[in-house]
This record gives C-alpha cells, structure tokens and sequence, in this order.
C-alpha cells in the first residue's frame, strides 16, 4: 500500500514539474520576441500600415507585462516605463486609424504615466453618442479586455457580457471566463441580469473625459454568478465602437 502511495506521488510531482518546464520554456521564448514586436510595429507604423503596427504592439504590450510579471521563471525583466511605452504605442495606432475610444482606452491602462497623461490630451474631447449600442470595454490585464456589447434588435437591446480574469500564467494557460446575456427596452438607459443568486445592474451614460460608457454593479461573488474563478461583472465599461 504505501508503495503505491509513493509511486503515485512520484508520478504526480513529475507531472507538475514537467508541466512547470514547459510553461518557463515558452514563457522565455515568447519574452526573447518582445524586442521583434517593438521593432515590427514601429515599421509598420512609419510605414502608416496602422492595423498591422496595432498588432505586433499589442504582442508588445501584452508581453512585456506578463514576462514582467513573470520575471523569475521569465530571467527577463521590463521597467515600468517599457511596459507603459507599449501600450501607449498601441493607443497611438489607434488614434491613427481614427479609433479616439480604443486609443483612450489603452492610454488609460497606466493613467499616472506621463506619456499616458500626454497622450490623452492629445485626443479629441469625446463626442456625446445618442446610440447606446456599440462595445464597451474593461482592461482585464496583459493587453486583454473584458466585453460588453449592446446590439440592437427591433424590440429591444441585447446585451452580452464576456468576462476575463488574467491569472498569472493566462497568456500561456488562457484566462478564466464568465458572461451572461440579458435585454433592455430601446427606450431605456438601465438594465438588469437576475439568476438564482447573482444580481448584476447595467446603466449607460456619458462623462465628459471618458465619453460613453456603462457601469456595472455587481452583488455577488463569481461563484454566485457561475462566473470562473476571479471573474466579476463589475466597474466602469468605456464604448469603444458603435
């Protein structure tokens, strides 16, 4: 019997560890691209080839804060301003392409940085949208965003929510996810998901420095909403497309 135990134990520990090895080699690898992405994006970006530059600096920004994050396992490092550098380099693409709430939206991923600072105020004022349908975004963490997107139906708005929790090897493992689906009458800014314990409030309005946005309230736990672990429906949403 305890032979058994042992030789089970041995097994288990050799997964683990072989699995932790396979996790630091590709977490190195994809840290030693970090450098290609910034130099990849900024050809593309002197070359006004903006979409493709949003891409390699998206990689960038997201990388660089998750092997930051990861340093140890990573034997890497980036500063803080490297990290912030990236993605203001994507918010800087976007105001290219005319995209002023995406560009907002990743300026104010590191509101307290200068150059987040100063590029904010380069952006236009944001321009007050009757129509409340569109997607609306939060920063999960590592580039990615949590989603909220209103579409409008004959009847009424349907609203979808997609959750992210960016756990510490998310990039690599994938994030953990919840959502849920709901309605609103056309003629209303409020809305509500109701389900066995989870209550979640909705409400759109605008503000003069982040333009339109959605505001989520939420009264339980991510167990009480079947969410994944971590995952919350909570906090200020900006609309970043119509």
């Amino acid at each position: 019997m305890y032979k058994s135990l042992c030789c089970i134990g041995i097994l288990t520990l050799s997964t683990l560890t072989f699995a932790d090895s396979d996790f630091e080699k590709e977490l190195r690898t994809s840290c030693s691209k970090v450098k290609s992405y910034a130099n990849n994006g900024k050809k593309f970006y002197d070359q006004k080839h903006y979409q493709q530059a949003i891409a390699q600096f998206k990689q960038q920004a997201a990388w660089s804060s998750f092997c930051e994050m990861n340093r140890d396992e990573a034997k890497t490092s980036f500063s803080e301003q490297a990290i912030t550098t990236a993605f203001n380099n994507v918010g800087l693409s976007y105001s290219k392409l005319g995209k002023p709430q995406w560009a907002r939206a990743w300026f104010s991923v590191y509101p307290d940085a200068k150059s987040s600072q100063f590029n904010l105020k380069q952006l236009p004022p944001p321009k007050k949208d009757t129509e409340l349908a569109g997607t609306y975004v939060q920063h999960a963490g590592f580039g990615a965003w949590s989603t909220l997107k209103i579409i409008k139906q004959q009847q009424h708005y349907a609203i979808e929510y997609e959750g992210l929790y960016m756990g510490l090897r998310s990039l690599i493992y994938g994030p953990n996810l919840g959502g849920f689906n709901t309605t609103m009458p056309l003629n209303k800014t409020q809305a509500q998901y109701r389900s066995e314990d989870c209550k979640i409030d909705i409400s759109f309005g605008f503000d003069a420095k982040l333009g339109s946005r959605a505001v989520l309230k939420q009264n339980s736990g991510d167990s009480g909403c079947g969410f994944g672990h971590n995952v919350s429906a909570a906090g200020v949403f900006l609309k970043v497309e119509n």
